[in-house]
């Protein structure tokens, strides 16, 4: 039978961790204990358990004592706890987009070195610092109309498949943005490598259907409701990818 009662020894034998780390979580409010026995000794039930795995499952996710208190599941209920492991993915998408953002920077930036060119420091460092304050946890509550998110729906049937496209949107947009400040020509090769790169991604996610497109072009109207570091990225990669795309199919009708 499991006991009703654990105090602070029996969880350290359970979980692992000192007692000291225990009384700290107490102290900062993180793990409550069910309540005091006779003696004046703090007790924890099989509820607080529980809450002990969240806490140890998310401090090895690297979140801090704060971040835990504000999401926690104390109510033991599934929908909550979905809610809250739902945010976290997103948070850890969040990290893995900003990590490779920075590869795909210093990617783009070894490829204009090979072909001759000098990467735009500035102007990479001032984008790099802009997507480094990207929260994409904001396209969750953006305000989609119904027709959109039916559309998305369909085009995105993975969150996977979102953050896959996102990345390849982001990665072209610094490329065009340092192939810009580098100078490389709108009908050189390496521009051209870039437009088929962008007709790529256009193709595969719309699928040449004139909704997709239509309703890409809608959330694109209302930049002002992005992220300011995705906006000013677009802003600063877009006249440059209209010229090479431009170039590009006047290149195939010669």
């Amino acid at each position: 039978m499991k006991k009703e009662r654990y105090y602070v020894n029996d969880i350290s034998n359970i979980s692992g961790l000192t007692r000291r780390t225990i009384q700290y979580y107490d102290n900062e409010g993180v793990l409550k204990p069910a309540g005091r026995d006779e003696n004046n000794r703090r007790f924890y039930t099989v509820k607080e358990l529980r809450i002990l795995e969240q806490i140890t499952f998310y401090r090895n996710l690297g979140f801090s004592l704060k971040q835990i208190k504000e999401e926690i599941n104390y109510n033991d209920q599934e929908e909550s706890l979905l809610d809250v492991l739902s945010k976290q993915e997103i948070y850890l998408y969040s990290q893995l987009e900003e990590t490779q953002g920075k590869i795909d920077a210093v990617t783009t930036s070894k490829r204009l070195i090979e072909m001759g060119y000098s990467p735009p420091w500035d102007l990479l460092s001032k984008i790099m610092m802009g997507i480094n304050k990207v929260d994409i946890s904001i396209w969750s509550n953006y305000p989609f109309s119904e027709d959109q998110l039916t559309i998305f729906k369909d085009v995105f049937d993975s969150q996977q498949l979102v953050f896959s496209f996102y990345n390849t949107f982001r990665k072209l947009s610094i490329k065009a943005v340092s192939y810009k400040g580098a100078g490389v020509p709108v009908d050189s090769s390496l521009a051209f490598e870039l437009a088929e790169e962008w007709i790529d991604m256009v193709e595969k996610v719309t699928k040449g259907k004139s909704e997709v497109t239509n309703a890409f072009l809608q959330v694109d109207k209302h930049r002002e409701k992005w992220n300011k570091g995705e906006k000013d990225l677009l802003d600063e990669a877009e006249p440059y990818l209209e010229d090479i795309l431009k170039s590009y199919y006047e290149g195939r009708k010669d």
